[in-house]
């Protein structure tokens, strides 16, 4: 079942930057909103006879306004983006140097930047620092969740489904994570969501 599932190494910033702008956005408007902030922002690098544009640091952000921010499409998350790439630009917050945390106090740092809750955070720490035990719970995750672990729950809450996958996955949770998120989006994971509300979901 999906031979050659990976999970991505980022860039700290570029992690950061990104997860910060994927709150409550599909996959489409994510990858416009980093193409836009990319095109605005970034430097152009030829590479091989490609040229593109790399996403902007933390100090090319910091320098603009949310104003400029919001024409890419961010809405209210552009004033935490300028926040946090401030607080990193300036130094205040050395991603580097997070790094030698444990994975709780990782966590908890992470989440006190603007715009990073635990979903975020978890987001970050799989794909940035490498912690494999995160487990990010979007939408997506959620669902599947419910529907191959808690097909019958009719009370589910995140605090939960969290105490669940750190104790059914253990250290290797982001890597289950990932085959469930690619599962989600190929079924499209609502199946036990429509059968529980007694309606058919459309695909």
């Amino acid at each position: 079942f999906c031979l050659g599932l990976r999970i991505i190494r980022q860039p700290k910033w570029e992690s950061l930057a990104t997860f910060i702008c994927s709150s409550m956005k599909q996959v489409a408007h994510i990858r416009q909103i980093s193409r836009n902030l990319r095109e605005r922002f970034g430097e152009i690098r030829k590479i091989d006879s490609y040229v593109v544009h790399i996403f902007p640091s933390a100090e090319r952000i910091a320098a603009t306004s949310a104003g400029e921010l919001r024409k890419c499409a961010l809405g209210y998350r552009a004033k935490n983006l300028l926040a946090t790439a401030r607080l990193v630009a300036s130094g205040d917050v050395d991603l580097g140097k997070l790094a030698a945390l444990s994975d709780i106090d990782l966590r908890v740092r992470l989440c006190e930047l603007p715009g990073v809750g635990a979903k975020v955070a978890n987001c970050v720490m799989l794909f940035a620092y490498e912690r494999l035990g995160a487990f990010p719970i979007d939408v997506w995750i959620e669902r599947v969740l419910r529907e191959r672990y808690f097909p019958r729950a009719l009370k589910l809450n995140a605090r939960r489904l969290e105490a669940f996958t750190q104790q059914y996955f253990g250290g290797h949770g982001g890597y289950a994570q990932q085959y469930l998120f690619h599962h989600a989006r190929k079924t499209g994971g609502r199946r036990a969501v429509g059968a529980r509300n007694g309606t058919r979901q459309k695909r």
